[in-house]
């Protein structure tokens, strides 16, 4: 039995070495939730037992939607390292001319997702199309909620907002992204939010941002807020 147990962790590790990774757009666990001039985000799901490999061009984050652990692996390497994973667990990856060399960005970064648990794993992805965004974290970064994270060209934070409380309107309109990790009813002037985890809610620029918790339980979320142009001097990009 253990003979067989290892042959079949070797035989998955082989083929997750030899597949060829999948554009994001074309990788079938991704489902496309929101495009605009600002982001591309996506919902991965994994059931049990399965992968997703794939290739990214932009800088991006994901946002974990459950606790749970998964295997992450950059491509070329052994699909073995497990990370525990905690609800609203956020990551940061730089790919930018901020941050990466021309050969990694002809080429984009490629790497996968493994589901080895008992129950499905998800996680929200998205993508910067501004390559001035992670000027200030080119290293890339991780948080967990509530904290805050500035990447530079947008601020990344943990909200946690009990039943009547609201949050802080920004000083400026900026747009803003609004990622679900618990059951969400937000409302402000002219706006209503109703979502829920796997989904996601965008504020654009110019509307009333202050945004009150409507609902009878706490609500819980990732506030992504768009501040192109936030530096002294502009980043170099060709």
């Amino acid at each position: 039995m253990r003979w067989a147990i290892l042959t079949g962790l070797l035989l998955c590790s082989c083929l997750a070495l030899t597949q060829e990774p999948a554009e994001i757009s074309a990788e079938p666990h991704y489902t496309l939730l929101l495009e605009n001039a600002n982001v591309r985000v996506y919902l991965l799901t994994l059931h049990p037992n399965e992968s997703a490999l794939l290739r990214l061009r932009h800088s991006f984050m994901t946002v974990a939607l459950q606790d749970g652990e998964i295997i992450i692996w950059d491509e070329g390497k052994s699909p073995i390292q497990h990370f525990q994973m905690h609800n609203g667990d956020t990551s940061f990856r730089c790919l930018s001319p901020i941050c990466a060399t021309p050969e990694l960005l002809a080429k984009g970064l490629a790497g996968g997702f493994r589901n080895d648990g008992p129950k499905d794993y998800r996680n929200i992805t998205a993508e910067f199309l501004d390559p001035t965004v992670g000027w200030a974290m080119t290293s890339g970064g991780t948080m967990t909620s509530p904290a805050s994270m500035f990447l530079g060209g947008a601020l990344v934070s943990g909200v946690q907002l009990e039943p009547g409380d609201s949050s802080a309107a920004a000083q400026k309109p900026r747009a803003q992204l609004i990622i679900p990790i618990s059951d969400i009813n937000l409302k402000g002037p002219g706006i209503r939010i109703r979502k829920s985890p796997g989904e996601v809610g965008w504020i654009a620029p110019g509307q009333p941002q202050a945004l009150t918790n409507a609902g009878r339980d706490r609500a819980c979320f990732i506030m992504v807020e768009f501040r192109p142009g936030d530096y002294a001097t502009a980043p170099h990009t060709p």
